[in-house]
C-alpha cells in the first residue's frame, strides 16, 4: 500500500477512514488541483493534471462501499500472500451482479393507426391563445 496507486494514500487518508472524510478529502483536492481553479500554474501542468485523473480514480473507488470493501480485503488478501499488486476492481458495476441482457418481447407491439381525411375543426375562438413559449429578456 506504499505505491501512489493506493487511493487512501492518494487522498492522504487511512484506511479506517469514514465516507465523511473520503468525501471531504476528495473536495479538498479537487479544488486544489482542478484547471480551474490552480492558481499557481493556470496553463496546462500535466504533473497536477495527472495528479488530478490519480484523485479522481481513487474517490471513484472509495465512494461505493461495496466496491471499498471489496478492495479492502483485496489488500488483506494480498498482504497476508505476500503480493503487492492489488487487482482493483471496477467502480462502475457492482459485485455479485450479472449485467441485463434485454430480451425481446413475446408478441409483437402493434399500433393502430387512423388516416383522416380532413383534418379536426378548429375549437371556437375563446379569445385565449395558446402558442410557442418565448422568453423576454
Amino acid at each position: 500500500m506504499a505505491t501512489e496507486r493506493d487511493p487512501y494514500r492518494v487522498l492522504g487518508l487511512s484506511p479506517s477512514a469514514s465516507q465523511a472524510e473520503i468525501a471531504s478529502a476528495y473536495r479538498r483536492l479537487v479544488h486544489a488541483h482542478h484547471p480551474d481553479t490552480r492558481a499557481a500554474h493556470p496553463q496546462a501542468d500535466p504533473a497536477a493534471d495527472e495528479h488530478l485523473q490519480q484523485v479522481l480514480s481513487a474517490y471513484a473507488l472509495l465512494r461505493d462501499s461495496q466496491v471499498r470493501a471489496v478492495y479492502d480485503r483485496a489488500v488483506t488478501e494480498r498482504a497476508a500472500a505476500g503480493t503487492a499488486e492489488v487487482k482493483v476492481p471496477s467502480p462502475r458495476r457492482r459485485p455479485g451482479r450479472a449485467p441485463r441482457v434485454p430480451t425481446p418481447p413475446t408478441t409483437p407491439t402493434r399500433i393502430e393507426v387512423v388516416v383522416v381525411d380532413t383534418p379536426p375543426p378548429r375549437p371556437p375562438a375563446t379569445g385565449l391563445w395558446i402558442g410557442p413559449v418565448r422568453r423576454h429578456r
